[in-house]
């Protein structure tokens, strides 16, 4: 959808878009795992604790969405068009 606005604007060269999904949705539970084999971030620090918690929790849900098709992770490029004087 982002391709056919940025199309329309007539601005800008063609848009260009790829998903990401993909080749990211490893990542997504990999964070979780560094904080477990190397704790030393966290584990000295009790005040982070519930932060750590939570954030392994929203990475976990966000994996799951990805790779559900919930949520979308993509890039896009265009060129702007040089001005005609």
């Amino acid at each position: 959808a982002y391709a056919e606005l940025m199309d329309a604007t007539k601005m800008m060269g063609p848009a260009k878009t790829a998903d990401w999904c993909e080749p990211t949705i490893a990542s997504w539970r990999h964070s979780n795992w560094v904080g477990v084999y190397d704790p030393r971030g966290w584990i000295f620090k009790p005040t982070k604790y519930l932060k750590c918690a939570r954030d392994g929790y929203c990475l976990e849900r966000m994996h799951r969405a990805f790779k559900r098709g919930l949520m979308e992770y993509g890039m896009f490029a265009a060129t702007k068009l040089k001005k005609e004087e």
